[in-house]
């Protein structure tokens, strides 16, 4: 009966995750956005509960409806006040993420202001009588019982109305088209904010059930957040039914996990790994063609300025050697946590991952050194700590192989806790309340021990914060970090011009682990031992917070970021206003959620664009100077009617796709001969791009082969089959807005593998062309461009870019997506001009899939017509023009 005692614990806890669950998906099918703070309204209902029916002694009911209306207010004010406003200054998709977790660290920080850090007991709702059930064998109290009943009961609610009401329906039709809604007289802000509120209401009446039985305390209702995100992940933010199951199997699981597996925090841990591996399965390498992905963050060009570093660092040091203990303790602090910035601008800034468990690597770097350090000299003990940390955070990071943007912070919040709660709360390997010593410090002979030499630590953090800024910087300009960049900016794009895009995610979890764990190292042998529990997951949201504020795609953002954590230089800056520092978390969360909204791209684009002048300036100094060199694009433009490609031909033989029940492609073949210009028509929805993305490797055949000259390539990834000569562009164009064109082409022209770009740490190199590259250039006149970022030039401009970079590695055979579409006839005659040429000079063969017949008429040697996914004919221009069927089910209606 023990069993069945645990499961219906289990099914009451699972409940109260359950009901914050449920408004996880109520607001993401509302606005298409994970709400972090979830769990901080479900703390706001139950204080709102507790301060009417105990300090305003109202009844209980009273209390309740009273709690429950503040946070249907609560929960629209944060999308119309806050999310409405970012969406419309275009604020990224990171950038909304972030907001939600300000509103949750300004609630925490509120709380804790007014009301402490000791647990409050709250008058209960529900009864309390012990309920006996199989015969008196089990026994449980009855608001348990109470809480499973209003579980399912809200939960059956919700999957009537929004299964069948018309409010429902319009909510499922402004999730999937939030424009087409509009224009049939919806309004997406009102839906999203009446879902806010239902989902803040259902988060308010889970923390005011809940807290009677685990006390009211800001930290452990937040806390809800994460099961409820588990759980949410399994039922992918949609399902109404399964996010309750799987709520309801989280409890269950913790509850029986703690009555039968004694190890410490697996009750806690189990349940999120199940989610993540779920979510692991489930994902996709590479996103669909339908996946779009908003304005990323700005990013700056990693230059590095030499004055403006030596005057940091002769100020760093003087402030180190002469300003006192005081200071130096703040420096350690701020640069210890500016180093762990740093560590967030690589991953998030350039490479677009969010991970919300940076703090909780570092401390796991902390802690691998402290251990080691108690056998063996210092640095070898820091070293390999640190790539024993980045092989952990390449573990982390493997999630992101398979997800992306906020259900991967989603996985690494959760793995981040799981750490916590195995590890960290595990004594037998953190040292239990003594911690893990830390011996006497020495650097080469040079005593570093911060109890001793203070100054001297602080130093020593000062410039290994520098030195890594310097890293970083180096990254952005490397292959690498373009390749970083192409990845955050479009990974199907990337994937199509040959970069290892999974190899890339995990370089950038390698490396960003590895400078996160020398941040937790400086930070905590700071003290005589390494207490692994300063290292909370909060802190870990706070610092990412943080580097937002200050830019997270900016080098100085992330060693900015350190600044403004409590204990730092600015908290040093208001230490004689002592009443100040209190309040300094309250003061970064709405800081936070300011510049979210004014200045999404962080406070240090703002001074970046305010200081224009004064940086050109200081550029038309630094060419004078003796150490400035102009990099140049290495080599001679080659003459593009001198450059010949590897002739292959490309046979695709009797392939098929399918979704699902519905047949996109049903057993086409085509073959694209060398410096052949091969048509590709059909009406809409004829299954043209679908050809495309299976010859291409980003949709899975059915049936039928692809081979590019000797080799079947059916099997290999995009990647791979853009090494061997497979190139394509896309009807979106796709390119990289925040590369300039000439780093477009050399993302094109430049591959290596991700480990190599270590290198690129130190001597990131310059940007080296091929000979189709510096052909392209010259044939299309992109010279003035180079510099240029896409967004800076005109539409016209863009495709030939576009092309420009597909032609840049000298494919054999190039797929072209509908390159005219939004061209004038003038410029359609240009580019026609230029894909001959690649065809009939460079040896290329051409697959052209084009709406413009004339074009296709004209340019095409050959033509394929498809029409619902099957061929109709194939033969050239003449033949397809007298074709009758193709008059029939296309020509003949494009005339018309």
């Amino acid at each position: 009966m023990e069993v069945i005692q645990f499961t219906l614990l289990g099914l009451a806890t699972g409940a109260i995750y359950a009901l914050v669950a449920l408004g996880l998906v109520l607001i993401y099918r509302g606005s298409g956005l994970l709400n972090f703070a979830q769990g901080a309204v479900a703390m706001f209902g139950a204080y709102a509960y507790y301060e009417i029916a105990v300090r305003l002694h109202a009844g209980r009911l009273l209390a309740l409806a009273g709690a429950l209306a503040l946070s249907a207010l609560l929960g629209a004010a944060i999308h119309l006040v806050v999310l409405r406003e970012m969406r419309r200054r275009n604020a990224s998709p990171l950038a909304r993420v972030i907001a939600t977790l300000s509103v949750l660290l300004i609630l925490q920080s509120a709380a804790f202001l007014i009301y402490g850090v000791y647990p409050l007991h709250v008058p209960g709702l529900l009864p309390t009588s012990p309920v006996s059930l199989f015969g008196g064998q089990v026994t449980l109290t009855a608001d348990r019982l109470w809480i499973i009943g209003i579980c399912l009961v809200l939960s059956g609610a919700l999957y009537v109305v929004y299964r069948r009401t018309s409010f429902g329906r319009v909510t499922t039709a402004v999730a999937e088209n939030e424009l087409a809604a509009s224009s049939l007289g919806h309004s997406p802000d009102a839906v999203a904010a009446i879902n806010w509120a239902v989902g803040s209401v259902l988060a308010g009446l889970a923390g005011i059930l809940i807290a009677p039985i685990l006390l009211l305390q800001p930290t452990t209702l937040v806390l809800l957040i994460i099961p409820a995100l588990a759980a949410g992940l399994l039922g992918g933010f949609v399902s109404f039914p399964v996010v309750l199951v799987a709520a309801l199997g989280l409890g269950i699981a913790q509850s029986e996990i703690t009555r039968y597996v004694h190890g410490v925090g697996w009750s806690t841990a189990v349940p999120f790994l199940v989610a993540i591996a779920y979510l692991v399965v489930r994902g996709r390498a590479l996103p669909l063609r339908s996946f779009v992905l908003d304005r990323p963050p700005r990013v700056g060009s990693g230059r590095l300025r030499p004055p403006v570093l030596a005057a940091l660092f002769a100020t760093g040091t003087v402030v180190a050697f002469g300003a006192g203990a005081q200071w130096d303790t703040a420096m350690i602090t701020s640069f210890g946590f500016g180093i762990i910035g740093l560590s967030i601008v690589l991953l998030t800034g350039y490479g677009g991952q969010l991970s919300l468990a940076q703090y909780v690597i570092a401390g796991v770097g902390a802690m691998v050194a402290a251990k080691l350090a108690a056998h063996m000299v210092l640095v070898p003990a820091v070293v390999i700590a640190v790539l024993a940390t980045g092989a952990a955070g390449a573990l982390i990071g493997l999630p992101a192989l398979r997800t992306r943007g906020a259900t991967l912070a989603v996985a690494t919040l959760c793995l981040g806790s799981a750490v916590i709660a195995v590890v960290f709360f595990n004594s037998a390997w953190t040292g239990g309340l003594n911690g893990l010593a830390v011996p006497s410090l020495s650097f080469l002979g040079w005593s570093v021990d911060p109890v001793t030499h203070p100054d001297r630590y602080a130093f020593v953090t000062f410039s290994a914060m520098m030195l890594l800024a310097i890293a970083v910087a180096n990254l952005r300009r490397g292959v690498t970090g373009r390749q970083l960049l192409a990845v955050r900016s479009n990974e199907r794009a990337a994937a199509a011009l040959g970069v290892p895009v999974a190899g890339t995610k995990v370089f950038a979890f390698f490396v960003s682990a590895a400078i996160a764990a020398l941040g937790g190292i400086l930070l905590t042998f700071v003290q005589p031992s390494v207490q692994m529990s300063s290292f909370d997951i909060f802190t870990s949201i706070l610092i990412v917070g943080l580097t937002v504020i200050a830019g997270i795609g900016f080098v100085p953002g992330g060693a900015l970021a350190g600044l403004l954590i409590a204990g730092g230089i600015f908290q040093q800056i208001l230490s004689g206003w002592s009443s100040a520092a209190e309040y300094l978390p309250l003061i970064g969360a709405v800081g936070l959620l300011a510049i979210l909204i004014c200045a999404p791209d962080g406070s240090f684009a703002v001074v970046r664009d305010a200081c224009a002048r004064a940086v050109a300036a200081l550029d038309r100094l630094e060419a004078h100077l003796p150490w400035t060199r102009v990099r140049r694009r290495g080599g001679k433009p080659a003459p593009a009617g001198a450059l010949r490609v590897e002739p292959q031909t490309l046979q695709v033989d009797r392939i098929s796709v399918a979704f699902g029940g519905v047949h996109a492609v049903e057993d086409v073949s085509i073959e694209v001969l060398p410096g052949e210009v091969h048509g590709l028509i059909g009406p809409n929805g004829a299954g043209k791009t679908t050809l495309i993305d299976a010859i291409t490797g980003f949709a899975r055949p059915a049936a039928g082969s692809v081979r590019l000259g000797d080799e079947e390539v059916g099997s290999w990834s995009p990647r791979r089959r853009a090494e061997h000569g497979l190139s394509r562009s896309f009807q979106s164009l796709e390119l990289f807005d925040d590369l300039s064109v000439e780093e477009n082409l050399a993302v094109a022209c430049q591959r290596r593998a991700p480990w190599r770009g270590l290198g690129d740490l130190v001597a990131p190199g310059r940007i080296s062309l091929g000979p189709a590259a510096r052909a392209a250039i010259e044939r299309f006149e992109l010279e003035p461009d180079l510099a240029s970022e896409p967004t800076a030039i005109s539409f016209g401009r863009r495709k030939i870019v576009a092309i420009a970079r597909a032609v840049a590695a000298g494919p054999s055979t190039l797929l072209l997506d509908e390159p005219a579409a939004g061209l004038g006839d003038v410029e359609a005659d240009e580019l026609a001009t230029l894909i001959r040429e690649l065809a009939e000079g460079w040896g290329i063969g051409v697959l052209l899939v084009e709406h413009k017949v004339d074009m296709i008429m004209s340019t095409c040697d050959r033509i394929t017509v498809m029409d619902s996914g099957r061929l109709l004919a194939t033969g050239t221009p003449a033949e397809i023009q007298a074709h009758p069927e193709v008059l029939d089910a296309y020509l003949g209606a494009v005339a018309a």
